[in-house]
């Protein structure tokens, strides 16, 4: 009797780990950086900060000449002129796959040609999404930050966000199988 209510015990135990397990979120989601070296280069790299399933990749900005041909919004706020860009696509085809990020971004003039190149420089911050993706990106979802330097001729950017990676069937199943085995050693012990 004792062996058959410790059984039942234990089969208990293992079913509501499993299940618990099986709760658990369907995607991971990883802090990167993505270094555009928009003008003259238009190069990027996207950089992940912590360990998942995004892995380094870089390669080139495919929209930068759709981006250049935008025209702004300017606003005065408490006396200072921003120029307001909103919907900007970033193509970025990589070794691993193109993502494709809607950026909204405000610049402001910094009154100086620090490189002297004869061109205004500015600066701006700005918010990105991600719009889809293939290869290692796809189903990606995404947010983050941007700050760009545009210094007349040269414009660099860093976006830096998190991406949300859906785990895949396989990913899936060997998690499926680490639950079945320690449901299986569980039963063993009792």
């Amino acid at each position: 009797m004792k062996v058959r209510h410790a059984v039942l015990l234990a089969l208990a135990a293992a079913v509501t780990l499993t299940t618990v397990a099986a709760a658990g979120p369907e995607a991971a989601k990883q802090h990167v950086v993505i270094d555009m070296k928009i003008a003259p280069k238009e190069t990027f790299v996207l950089t992940p900060l912590q360990s998942g399933a995004l892995k380094r990749d870089s390669g080139r900005i495919t929209t930068v000449s759709q981006v250049l041909a935008m025209s702004g919004r300017t606003v005065m706020r408490d006396g200072q002129k921003v120029t307001i860009f909103n919907g900007a696509l970033w193509t970025l085809e990589g070794k691993r796959g193109t993502l494709t990020i809607r950026e909204r971004s405000e610049w402001v003039d910094v009154g100086s040609d620090v490189n002297g190149d004869g061109q205004p420089d500015s600066v701006a911050l700005g918010t990105w999404k991600v719009v889809r993706g293939t290869g290692q990106y796809a189903k990606v979802a995404g947010v983050g930050r941007s700050g760009h330097a545009g210094l007349g001729r040269i414009w660099t950017a860093r976006q830096e966000g998190f991406l949300t990676v859906p785990w895949g069937a396989d990913e899936k199943e060997r998690r499926a199988r680490s639950r079945r085995s320690f449901s299986v050693a569980r039963l063993k012990r009792s």
